[in-house]
């Protein structure tokens, strides 16, 4: 029975691979959203919208990519990439609040 119970090195460095893997999809896909939305953003301001407006804009277009993020990846993946999102959002909002964040 001792057998059953060893380590194998090559499932560790399959798991180490599936997880590096995620890992870096995920920073991806993080680096994709923020890119977004400081590209919406800038595009908002450019075109003299700015404050309470542009972040209710932005709070739409995140809410728009969280709906997309749970169809597109579904399960656990989603839930993940729709706390950055809720975190990004929360920044635009307490920035916009006059809310110090540093």
């Amino acid at each position: 029975m001792r057998h059953l119970f060893r380590k194998d090195p090559r499932m560790d460095r399959a798991i180490a691979l599936v997880t590096g893997i995620a890992l870096g999809l995920f920073g991806l896909i993080v680096t994709a959203i923020a890119t977004i939305e400081h590209m919406a953003r800038q595009i908002l301001a450019s075109m003299g919208i700015v404050g309470e407006l542009q972040t209710a804009l932005l709070v739409i277009l995140l809410v728009g990519m969280i709906v997309a993020a749970f169809r597109v990846f579904g399960g656990a993946f989603s839930v993940l990439i729709s706390l950055v999102l809720i975190l990004i959002l929360l920044h635009a909002l307490l920035a916009t609040a006059g809310v110090p964040l540093h």
